[in-house]
């Protein structure tokens, strides 16, 4: 199925494709092709040759990596105009993680032949996937530093506000503790503590296999390390 005008405007709302001059963006669309997928549709594995670059337009795809044996870690949560898939695309290199839909969802896909093809049209459609992989890698240094550097409090209320974002929506979060804990680093344990002071501020209400975020602007706040040195 060829993308709709709401597919489009999709598109257009994230950073990447909206930063693309009009023309670039009507060869991608015109190369492109869109389709429904179900919960737990795996689009591609961790290991597996690279198989074109995708799009989240309706629902989500959450990214999961394996770093040790026995070992799965969430490592985005990928809502509507959000690219991904952009790093084997690129290099030819075995994909990093799995790319798996939680819920149903529509998918935007260009074939590694589309993108050969977009290529051969324009070539600086390859410097526009270097900057998709800069910006994606940006994100990636600047969560490991946060990671390292910040107090368990701020990296939580960052998890989650970035989780929202990513998602695309600031409440509910469809997110296990295990999956949360895994990516702001902590155990099982010290997480409760902290969500449960978020809930006994009123910044969050906590449900089964899922957070609800009440206060978004205080969450906010909260993303900050000089927050809690008042």
């Amino acid at each position: 199925m060829r993308p709709t005008a709401d597919d489009r405007r999709t598109l257009e709302a994230g950073d990447w494709f909206a930063a693309l001059p009009v023309e670039r963006r009507e060869l991608i669309l015109g190369e492109a092709s869109v389709s429904a997928v179900p919960d737990g549709a795996r689009l591609y594995g961790a290991g597996d040759p690279p198989n074109g670059l995708w799009a989240v337009l309706e629902g989500q795809v959450r990214l999961i990596g394996y770093p040790a044996s026995g070992m799965e870690i969430l490592v985005r949560i990928l809502g509507p105009g959000v690219w991904f898939g952009e790093l084997s695309t690129l290099d030819g290199g075995p994909r990093p993680h799995d790319a798996v839909a939680f819920g149903s969802a529509s998918v935007l896909h260009l074939s590694p032949a589309s993108v050969a093809r977009l290529g051969v049209q324009d070539g600086a459609f390859y410097r526009d996937l270097g900057l998709l992989v800069c910006a994606n890698q940006r994100t990636a240094l600047a969560f490991i530093e946060q990671r390292a550097a910040q107090p368990v409090a701020v990296r939580l209320a960052r998890a989650l506000a970035k989780a929202a974002d990513e998602a695309g929506s600031p409440s509910p979060l469809s997110i296990r503790q295990a999956e949360l804990a895994s990516v702001v680093g902590v155990s099982r344990q010290t997480l409760n503590r902290g969500l449960r002071r978020l809930e006994e501020a009123g910044v969050v209400a906590l449900g089964y296999a899922s957070i609800a975020i009440l206060d978004p602007a205080r969450l906010s706040r909260l993303c900050n390390p000089e927050a809690f040195g008042r």
